[in-house]
């Protein structure tokens, strides 16, 4: 089938069979694709709905605060957004391990959302990295996690037609969590004024800037942590190749542009979380 992948053939599979199939979307999307034509392009190529997991981010950051604020006494809080940044702290250092916050990622909060308030449906992972595969089969949630780089190789062999559509994603609304893929975006969205002073917070990206930081055997209190150089943007399965700084103003420019868009409406979105768990254990 045209030399695609495995994940690429099962995302196919997935479409023909004409089931509800949902992409949940990573705001990182923007480095390799155009926010305008993005959404009407995925319902072209057979998506019934298109969600941003910055809703989820939400729910992350809700919990991480709560749990936080309840455990002020708690020496270390670090955070378990990534999942390479999960792995080499319960590799490499599992004396930390206990300061892992027990929540789950967006990606899978987000899941667990549509799952509640969807009766039947697929869903399918767009990510910007591989990693995110392994976590996802994990869950049992996820059907499928396709890379940016392997939905742009779809896109080009499948050559799909725009819906004629709203550009704008499905459900739900705009939210500031998507900063969330660039270093420091967890904690800038966190709203930890008042709860940690400044020089208690660190954010830090990179496997061996992570390694040199806990090797150090730091003194702060509140750890944001991404395993690929430059954050999600970094990741290893973004096709574009320009530099990091760029990509960093795709992200900006894309939270500019469409905070002065509505999506849904902030009051009552309690009823769509209502009853979830988000915990985890590590």
């Amino acid at each position: 089938m045209k030399n695609y992948s495995d994940d690429q053939i099962s995302l196919l599979e997935l479409l023909a069979f004409k089931e509800d199939v949902f992409l949940m979307v990573a705001p990182s999307f923007v480095v390799d694709f155009d926010y305008k034509t993005f959404v009407p392009l995925m319902k072209g190529l057979g998506f019934d709905k298109v969600f941003e997991i910055t809703f989820g981010a939400k729910m992350v950051n809700n919990n991480y605060q709560k749990f936080i604020v309840s455990n002020k006494d708690q020496e270390k809080f670090i955070s378990s957004t990534c999942p390479l940044s999960v792995n080499l702290i319960i590799a490499k250092y599992p004396n930390l391990k206990k300061f892992l916050l027990p929540f789950n990622s967006p990606m899978i909060a987000m899941a667990k959302i549509i799952k509640k308030n969807f009766s039947k449906n697929k869903i399918v992972f767009l990510s910007p990295c591989n990693a995110k595969k392994i976590e996802a089969k994990k869950s049992g949630l996820i059907d499928c996690v396709i890379t940016f780089k392997e939905l742009k190789d779809i896109i080009e062999k499948e050559k799909p037609i725009p819906m004629k559509c709203s550009h704008l994603f499905d459900r739900f609304y705009n939210d500031y969590t998507k900063i969330y893929p660039l270093p420091g975006g967890l904690t800038k969205t966190l709203h930890l004024k008042g709860i940690f002073k400044e020089n208690e917070t660190i954010s830090v990206d990179g496997q061996r800037n992570i390694i040199n930081l806990f090797d150090s055997k730091p003194k702060q209190k509140f750890f944001d942590i991404l395993f690929c150089k430059g954050g999600c943007i970094g990741g290893d399965g973004i096709s574009i190749k320009t530099p990091i700084f760029f990509k960093k103003f795709s992200v900006t420019s894309y939270l500019k542009q469409s905070s002065k868009e509505k999506i849904g409406n902030r009051k009552g979105l309690e009823k769509y979380t209502k009853g979830i768990s988000f915990k985890k254990k590590f």
